[in-house]
């Protein structure tokens, strides 16, 4: 007895692949809105934030990183706009105290927020972040992401707020979640550790010994100065003075965001497009590619002893399987092109986004790349200033001296 073949027949094979080849879903947006303080805050109980330029989130591989359609010129941009994004979002809540950005791993403050740049196209934005207060107190360390839709590049909407508004939302309310748990003495003693670690940078050699870091890398106070201390006033006094440079600092990074918006809008917009065409067109490709593959195979499953009409229909599925196959190629050259236009926007976009000079003390700073560099030229200049005002100089080998300058020359 002979086994007969089951037959399927390649109109069938396209129609069961080709059911289900709907649309795009769309993602639902999660709406966040900042918490707003209710009433003012007293003074002694509001905690300053420093937010660091981002970390772009790039490889020692530039090659590799583009080959991902990351591109360092506008990832490095973005790092400076996002921190500033950020700034704006808690400064508009009325929960905190002074709100700057700052170059990474430099100056001091009540609350130190830094953050890695994990994906960021004008599809989607996604960030690790990391807060953590003055004594080395982790608040919050985790990754945040949020997903663009279409409308958010509408004219009225990006007028409205940035299209992941949501998410700087979603950090600053982490951060308020974080300071409720505090007591007012916690925060007390974040400003009084902070205040002691500027004086600790300025004059180590007087001031080195206020702290100490425990086993589990805690900062606690082992002393405190006397509410006199002339020379803790001065310390303040200096303190302002860097509060005034970050500040100018903040200027700058203010101007640049200003300047870069319109035309990250723009690059955003055509990057949210250009993604969800590039997404639609390797999804097609890749149906495309399968469905040719399946008609090839279903024509050649058709054996010698076929019928004239199946020859028939064997010959036209591996042709129309063939063609099918082609056109996924031809589209994934297409994907190439949407790269390719992302990649000389993103060139074109770094040279309107460039640096800008500021002048401070009568010295000339250039404030990219290298403003940790300038930060640390500034915090020299302080400790300059500090010695030169108050008239002392710090004996540096002994962490208890202080002596004035004409009698370390009698002695």
């Amino acid at each position: 007895m002979m086994i007969q073949r089951s037959r399927l027949q390649p109109c069938a094979l396209l129609l069961l692949l080709t059911i289900g080849l709907g649309g795009d879903s769309v993602a639902a947006v999660k709406r966040t809105a900042a918490v707003q303080a209710r009433e003012e805050i007293p003074e002694e109980l509001l905690l300053d934030v420093g937010i660091e330029v981002f970390d772009p989130g790039l490889s020692q591989d530039q090659r590799a990183d583009e080959s991902k359609g990351v591109f360092p010129e506008l990832r490095k941009a973005e790092a400076r706009y996002m921190a500033y994004l950020l700034k704006n979002t808690l400064e508009s809540t009325g929960q905190w105290g002074a709100v700057r950005v700052l170059p990474r791993g430099v100056g001091t403050t009540d609350v130190r927020v830094s953050a890695r740049i994990r994906r960021s196209t004008g599809y989607k934005l996604e960030l690790r972040a990391q807060i953590v207060d003055a004594t080395g107190h982790q608040w919050k360390s985790r990754k945040y992401r949020e997903e663009a839709y279409g409308r958010a590049y509408d004219d009225r909407a990006v007028s409205a707020g940035d299209p992941y508004q949501h998410l700087y939302n979603r950090i600053a309310n982490d951060m308020l979640a974080a300071r409720d748990n505090l007591s007012e003495n916690d925060i007390v003693k974040i400003r009084t550790v902070t205040r002691l670690q500027f004086a600790a940078d300025l004059a180590p050699a007087v001031y080195g010994d206020y702290l100490k870091t425990n086993r589990k890398g805690k900062v606690e106070i082992s002393r405190l100065p006397s509410d006199d201390d002339p020379m803790m006033q001065r310390v303040a006094l200096i303190r302002e003075r860097d509060y005034m440079f970050v500040d100018l600092l903040n200027e700058h990074y203010a101007g640049f965001y200003t300047r870069m918006g319109t035309s990250y809008d723009e690059w955003r917009k055509f990057s949210y497009d250009e993604e969800r065409s590039l997404l639609k067109q390797r999804k097609e490709s890749n149906k495309l590619k399968w469905i040719g593959a399946i008609l090839i195979a279903g024509g050649l499953l058709l054996g010698d002893d076929d019928t004239r009409a199946e020859r028939a229909a064997k010959e036209a599925a591996i042709y129309g399987g063939v063609m099918t196959v082609a056109s996924g190629i031809e589209k994934g050259k297409e994907s190439q092109i949407h790269i390719e236009a992302l990649k000389e926007l993103a060139a074109s976009f770094d040279a309107e986004v460039s640096p800008m000079l500021v002048e401070v003390e009568g010295q000339t700073l250039r404030l990219e790349g290298s403003a940790e560099t300038q930060y640390a030229e500034w915090r020299s200049m302080l400790n300059e200033i500090f010695t030169a005002e108050t008239g002392l100089s710090v004996d540096p080998d002994d962490s208890d001296a202080v002596v004035e300058p004409s009698a370390a020359q009698e002695g």
